[in-house]
């Protein structure tokens, strides 16, 4: 008998690495082994965005998209790297870069997480917001 054993099925298991050295994002699906500039990478633990006060981060809904903000530094040497939006099956991730706005808009999916990286503290996270869906009434025939 053949076991699915594909633990790396669902993308809310997926994994960022980050290079220290060039600032290299690599996405994986689960566990992996991965260098960049003869560095080898580890994957990054996510802290909850809303237990720290310089990461926190706001998730809003604006028509049919999540339109994510934060007020963070936006410089040189310290900046948010990427803004990553995980469902089920599906990872979207805008690349940011110093001296642009700490910010990012992604067309609605369902529920999931929202990612940011900072280069100097690392990887924070936040789930997204319940979206309540309109009732829409039967007709009577």
């Amino acid at each position: 008998m053949v076991k699915y054993a594909n633990r790396a099925g669902n993308m809310l298991r997926s994994k960022f690495y980050v290079c220290p050295i060039c600032g290299n994002v690599v996405h994986a699906m689960g566990e992996g082994s991965f260098s960049c500039c003869g560095v080898t990478l580890l994957p990054q633990e996510a802290e909850d965005a809303s237990e720290d006060v310089g990461h926190a981060f706001t998730v809003e809904r604006v028509d049919a998209d999540w339109y994510v903000t934060l007020d963070h530094p936006m410089t040189k040497t310290h900046f948010v790297s990427f803004i990553a939006y995980v469902t089920p099956d599906t990872v979207r991730l805008k690349k940011l870069y110093p001296e642009q706005a700490a910010e990012a808009r992604f067309a609605m999916r369902g529920g999931g997480w929202m990612y940011l990286y900072c280069n100097r503290h690392g990887l924070f996270r936040m789930k997204t917001p319940r979206v309540e869906r309109a009732h829409t009434p039967r007709l009577p025939f």
